[in-house]
């Protein structure tokens, strides 16, 4: 398997790696400068301001630098030619470490990156409390109790930051997965390399005009993109579950009903 794994890096290492390095250069110009357009409370609001953009734009981050590889290899047909070295299970679950563990990389490394700019880099930003107490007329504090896990974000941002990092990348690896199921029976590779984004799209849209904003894909990878009082606990949960079910459906659907096969022989 090791071998198998390093086989697979080497592989896509290069787009992997290019598109890392961009994605962190743009994390650092946004954290960088977005910010001074707004009126902030926490340093750490400079990081979700800035990065806003990626959580439009991650699935095509986690699944368009490796999402090509399985179809040109079906599509050449030396997938094939692997059987007599490797076991076909060994082969594609080697594939989707790579494709998934990269997804986490070029989405984790950006947004952590991000966090340390805001936090050791910029310049301290210009406290503005936007709530102003009725009784004195003066501005107060909001964020620590509006605001998503408030008091980590507002005392310990340094392990907020790390821990969302963290969690958008494994939300990287559930929309690398989709990508990687799609590669495996579709032969079409705007299909494959546009399909989760296109998922993601309507599952917003879908679930925004319901309404249920509060439980989309877009909710659990940027909990600052509604207001605090539409998330609960199942906004990180609800998103990530019908994307996983909607895997599961397209791979059953396709193996059992029709028939596809991964392999040509």
């Amino acid at each position: 398997m090791k071998n198998l794994l390093l086989l697979e890096w080497r592989k896509v290492k290069y787009p992997v790696l290019i598109v890392a390095a961009l994605c962190t250069a743009l994390s650092i110009y946004l954290c960088s400068t977005v910010y001074q357009n707004y009126a902030l409370e926490e340093q750490l609001e400079a990081w979700e301001v800035g990065m806003r953009i990626f959580s439009l734009i991650f699935p095509l981050i986690a699944v368009l630098p490796t999402g090509w590889m399985m179809y040109y290899e079906r599509k050449t047909g030396f997938i094939n030619y692997t059987l007599p070295r490797a076991s076909k299970k060994d082969y594609l679950t080697a594939k989707w470490i790579v494709m998934s563990g990269s997804a986490f990389l070029m989405i984790f490394i950006p947004f952590f990156v991000g966090v340390l700019v805001v936090l050791f880099i910029n310049n301290p930003i210009d406290v503005f409390y936007s709530r102003v107490n009725p009784d004195t007329g003066l501005g107060e504090p909001y964020v620590a109790t509006n605001h998503i896990f408030g008091s980590l974000f507002t005392e310990q941002p340094l392990i907020y930051g790390f821990l969302m990092s963290v969690w958008k990348g494994l939300l990287a690896v559930l929309i690398a997965s989709m990508g990687f199921v799609f590669s495996l029976h579709f032969s079409n590779l705007f299909i494959i390399l546009t399909g989760p984004f296109v998922y993601t799209i309507l599952e917003n849209f879908i679930l925004s005009v319901l309404p249920f904003e509060g439980y989309r894909l877009l909710t659990a990878f940027d909990p600052s993109s509604v207001l605090t009082t539409s998330l609960s606990p199942f906004s990180f949960i609800v998103g990530p579950a019908l994307a996983l079910i909607t895997i599961l459906g397209i791979s059953f659907y396709m193996q059992y009903v029709k028939k596809s096969s991964i392999y040509s022989l």
